[in-house]
């Protein structure tokens, strides 16, 4: 499915079916940019590794395109269900190509949103590296999300454990999504602590 958004300008589109070119044309954009506070070590190595997470329905994808072209991607990860089975909420992720990051991200992530809410997803988190300001920059001011705390020790990076900020897109969810932030970490550490032995 895709959805797409008319304005006087580009055309700017989010496709949960992109074609294997695309994903290629992202990921190695992503893969030769500064990731170094972007992602956890839990992130998928490869694009196969992403794919198959995305398969398997651990992520739900959405490419974002402008008249056509990768513009970047967005996901939502760690993924609690209705009862039906149907996705209730997630983690989001993302990665822009540099040549769109700001104002067009800003209304490819609206067409994001829009997608997610019209399939019943309410409540979207999202855990961002302390020292990853433009990040942080983004997800206040061009997703409109909220800031809950500083959680210490949250993800590992590069083998350390590393604090993040964490942030809900509905201010009504804060506790929520601290709940949820104390669990993601604790089986984060868990599952890093039973690698290495």
């Amino acid at each position: 499915m895709q959805t797409a958004i008319t304005t006087r300008g580009p055309i700017l589109a989010v496709t949960e079916s992109p074609t294997p070119e695309q994903l290629q044309v992202w990921w190695e954009t992503m893969q030769s940019d500064d990731l170094n506070v972007a992602y956890a070590d839990s992130f998928p190595a490869t694009l196969t590794d992403f794919r198959r997470e995305v398969a398997q329905g651990e992520k739900l994808l959405l490419l974002c395109l402008v008249d056509g072209q990768v513009t970047g991607a967005m996901w939502l990860h760690d993924l609690l269900h209705h009862c039906d089975g149907t996705v209730s909420a997630g983690w989001a992720g993302g990665y822009f190509l540099p040549f769109y990051r700001g104002l067009l991200a800003m209304h490819l992530w609206q067409a994001v949103r829009q997608h997610w809410e019209a399939v019943g997803i309410r409540h979207i988190f999202c855990a961002v590296h302390v020292a990853n300001r433009l990040s942080q920059v983004f997800v206040t001011r061009g997703m409109h999300f909220h800031r809950v705390g500083r959680f210490p020790d949250f993800a590992l990076f590069h083998g350390q454990p590393t604090d993040l900020f964490i942030y809900t897109l509905n201010p009504e969810d804060t506790a929520l999504a601290w709940e949820l932030a104390t669990a993601r970490a604790a089986g984060q550490m868990l599952s890093a602590a039973l690698q290495t032995r």
